[in-house]
């Protein structure tokens, strides 16, 4: 899928570029794919190049995000593999002006003796220069990959927005600068009534949960491929999917402590047996690693809710409040909302660490 989009994109008979939104909840492996789509597009034919960047809200403003992505942009230009010396020295010739200044300029001016007054200003004209002089005839496109992008709404709550202005105009201009991103999988819903276009510049690609099979590969094809002397059994993948229902985060955690398990009881064999005698550790290990972290961020009253939905019951509770700490549990990645007004705990495992805090 991939591919095709890229080569789509980079077919000079069809103007612009695609942009792909990977959503999903945390740990579910969105970062994973995002990096394997940036060595495909490293791979592509023509040549592309490649960025790859972390939203932070270190940056502290939309504008500081801006310098840093023009910053990365100049790095990894210089740093492609696939690119030839002769490419490499021509792109080290763009210097991008990463200086903000206070005159109030019109959009996307650049005038010679001036600084670019916004980071959406910034980022247009430096993007544009160094299309217009160092790439449209050497390379097919230069693709963008940003993990994290909801941290943006943290520092600018209008920073998607600001993005997808800027990449919409570029690409409109035949500028092929496909953009990449990932993000929870509640992101667009937090911000579909102030910006719908966010949500119609990007395609959607949900990312869930391993199935049976996936679990099954991810466990064994890792211990394969390093010849780690340890066989595991239908039984025991059976278990570890049951119990993490495939959630690549929950089953490398867990196949973690059981392999260390394998290790100090001298055995090389893990089947079902092992993994249920070795559960009440792993359970442990997740308590310690992990729940008693993300309990921690709750506040007595959103511990509240998250005991009662852990129970079966309302957020609400016929309270206006419960369903405002619901929402707040839900961007701490403590909560999933399924439909209106009903929420559940973001996993069975953390589900049971906050019915045993309970008791």
């Amino acid at each position: 899928m991939f591919h095709r989009a890229l080569a789509i994109s980079t077919q000079s008979t069809i103007p612009g570029a695609w942009n792909l939104a990977l959503v999903g909840p945390w740990g579910i492996g969105k970062t994973s794919l995002l990096r394997r789509f940036a060595w495909m597009a490293q791979t592509h034919d023509p040549p592309a190049a490649v960025v790859t960047l972390t939203a932070t809200t270190a940056t502290g403003t939309f504008d500081g995000f801006v310098r840093s992505l023009l910053s990365r942009i100049h790095h990894d230009l210089n740093a492609q593999p696939r690119l030839s010396e002769r490419l490499r020295a021509e792109l080290q010739q763009w210097d991008p002006r990463i200086h903000l200044g206070p005159v109030s300029l019109g959009r996307y001016q650049n005038p010679s003796n001036a600084e670019v007054a916004t980071g959406i200003d910034l980022l247009y004209t430096e993007l544009s220069r160094l299309w217009n002089y160092h790439v449209s005839d050497r390379l097919a496109a230069v693709c963008l990959f940003i993990d994290d992008a909801s941290n943006l709404l943290t520092v600018d709550k209008n920073a998607l927005l600001s993005l997808r202005a800027v990449f919409q105009d570029l690409q409109g201009q035949k500028m092929v600068y496909p953009l990449i991103i990932t993000d929870p999988e509640n992101m667009f819903e937090a911000t579909r009534n102030a910006s719908e276009p966010v949500t119609r510049f990007f395609e959607r690609l949900p990312i869930g949960p391993f199935t049976r099979r996936d679990t099954e590969e991810a466990i064994i094809e890792p211990l394969a491929a390093v010849h780690y002397p340890v066989t595991i059994e239908p039984s025991a993948v059976d278990i570890v999917y049951h119990r993490t229902l495939g959630h690549p985060y929950f089953v490398a955690f867990t196949m973690r402590e059981l392999i260390d398990a394998a290790a100090l009881a001298s055995t090389t064999r893990i089947d079902g047996t092992f993994v249920v005698h070795q559960w009440s550790i792993v359970a442990e290990r997740f308590s310690e690693e992990k729940f008693t972290a993300e309990w921690n961020q709750a506040t007595d009253s959103e511990r509240d809710v998250l005991v009662a939905i852990a129970r079966g019951n309302a957020a609400s509770q016929g309270n206006r409040s419960g369903t405002t700490l619901a929402l707040r549990l839900v961007s701490k990645g403590l909560l999933t909302k399924r439909e209106r007004g009903q929420y559940r705990l973001y996993h069975p495992l953390f589900q049971e660490y906050v019915l045993h805090q309970s008791e």
